[in-house]
């Protein structure tokens, strides 16, 4: 996905859905393109984290999550870009 002098853009996202639609999103939402479900509730919230080299990909999967059957809101709540290269080096 990414390489030595491309980025890495990460966003965290709220995704509003209906209760009933929970359980099929649960399977759904990792098969999107760089998305990865962090957490969720019964009543139809869950956290998402896209991680992507592009913006435009992130957007891209922001607007496949919208498209989903069930999904009431996306919001986009954190968005970062780092170098790859910076993403690779070891934290002290």
């Amino acid at each position: 996905m990414s390489g030595p002098g491309s980025e890495v853009h990460i966003a965290g996202v709220l995704v509003q859905a209906r209760a009933e639609a929970v359980a099929r999103l649960r399977g759904e939402i990792p098969s999107l393109p760089g998305a990865a479900l962090a957490q969720w509730a019964e009543d139809g919230r869950l956290v998402v984290v896209v991680e992507h080299d592009s913006a435009q990909g992130v957007m891209q999967t922001l607007s496949a999550l919208r498209d989903l059957p069930g999904v009431l809101n996306v919001a986009l709540v954190y968005q970062h870009t780092e170098p790859w290269e910076a993403m690779q080096q070891e934290m002290p």
